[in-house]
């Protein structure tokens, strides 16, 4: 089968932290850790599990990090390679034993992270509290257990992702999507997932203010979260670019503000106005304005050293920040807010089990998307390519003001 492979080379590595910068192809194009090949297809591991064709697969911030060496080398023992990446999939079943519970043609949606049960082995303790993207057992492999290291599809040398013709999933990891549900809706639900968990874990109140950061998918999924699950409270989105603030006000966003439209003095006056109540900005000698005052909640949907030293300075004392963005190695912040604040800092991981350890968050979003108030998600699928037009959609995302892009999926089959 023809699939989009990453085999992390140390040379080829090298090269393109060296060059990179001048010529970006080294990330994506043919010298580079990623190409485009003929594999072997997946074969099912056994009656629990199932084949599968992808249909549509988003390429997830978490895939850029990897092809341009942004992810913290603290998360390599989580991922083996060389892997087919795509892990953000909606696929239709090609096979399937009598007790896998979905049929041959079926449309389905892809829980990518891997647990115990999938390992084929006795639960651990996060396991077993149904946080299974946070499973002891990711780092370990072979001969403890029948698969080698890795947290989700997609970063696993045994298990292909999406970015692929063919691939398989243990029947645990399968969710049969709603005939009502358009492919372009479907596609989301992985990243709406991780909304649904960032919300969960810290939810809005009645009358607080809350601010999300971010112009990408995740950020939009938080909006979405707060929007399907009727969340008290006021949200507004901090981005970069008009086009994103934009889209975030007919998702359902109170308001909403784009950096690059106003200076950071005009920027944080704003924002303080949005906060309400008391909230007033403060210049320090050196450096940008921060907010007395400011939001309840702040959720990071970056994580970037920027976009993480904004939330501080915009929440409340007493407030709470929660990291929605895969924040790694982020050089010389500046924490001094989290502590004369008093901030609460959540981190945040996938998804799992809901708070009565029974409904899987990936039944949840299903159960939301062919509502009336999902209506018009599946504009956030703004490109959409063939395998063979990987780099085009690396493009796309890597210049998301010139593509106007949020989500990019390719069609593999």
């Amino acid at each position: 089968m023809r699939a989009l492979v990453f085999d992390l080379s140390i040379p080829r590595y090298l090269l393109a932290r060296a060059a990179g910068k001048y010529a970006p192809s080294l990330y994506y194009g043919r010298p580079s850790c990623l190409q485009l090949r003929d594999v072997p297809a997946p074969e099912p591991r056994g009656p629990d599990w199932v084949r599968l064709r992808p249909r549509m697969t988003g390429m997830c911030g978490s895939d850029l990090a990897a092809i341009f060496f942004h992810s913290s080398p603290s998360m390599s023992p989580y991922s083996s390679f060389p892997a087919v990446l795509g892990h953000e999939v909606l696929a239709d079943v090609t096979g399937a034993g009598a007790g896998a519970g979905v049929r041959e043609g079926d449309r389905v949606v892809i829980d990518p992270w891997l647990s115990c049960a999938i390992r084929g082995q006795a639960a651990c303790a996060r396991c077993a509290a149904g946080e299974y993207p946070t499973c002891e057992r990711a780092v370990q492999g072979p001969p403890a257990s029948a698969l080698c290291a890795g947290m989700l599809i997609g970063f696993h040398r045994d298990l292909p992702g999406g970015f692929g013709e063919a691939m398989i999933a243990h029947k645990s990891q399968l969710f049969r999507v709603p005939d009502a549900v358009p492919d372009q809706r479907a596609v989301l639900t992985e990243p709406l997932a991780v909304g649904f968990r960032a919300v969960h874990k810290r939810p809005p109140r009645e009358g607080e203010r809350v601010l999300v950061i971010g112009g990408g998918m995740i950020a939009y999924s938080v909006l979405a979260a707060l929007r399907l699950e009727a969340r008290p409270g006021r949200t507004s989105l901090l981005t970069l670019l008009p086009y994103q603030a934009e889209l975030a006000r007919t998702l359902g966003a109170d308001a909403a503000f784009a950096i690059a439209s106003v200076d950071s003095a005009t920027l944080a006056e704003r924002l303080a106005a949005d906060a309400g109540g008391s909230a007033r900005v403060v210049h320090p000698v050196i450096g940008p304005p921060f907010l007395i005052g400011g939001y309840d909640v702040v959720y990071d949907c970056v994580g970037s050293k920027d976009s993480l030293e904004q939330a501080f300075r915009v929440a409340r004392a007493g407030g709470v920040v929660v990291l929605v963005g895969a924040s790694g190695v982020l050089p010389a912040m500046d924490w001094s807010f989290v502590w004369s604040k008093e901030l609460t800092v959540h981190g945040t991981l996938g998804y799992g089990h809901e708070a009565d350890g029974r409904t899987r968050t990936f039944q949840r979003v299903l159960d939301r998307l062919h509502s009336p108030a999902a209506a018009g998600l599946e504009q956030l699928v703004t490109h959409e390519f063939t395998l063979e037009q990987y780099q085009e959609a690396i493009v796309a995302n890597v210049s998301r003001g010139e593509h106007q892009s949020i989500k990019t999926v390719l069609r593999p089959s």
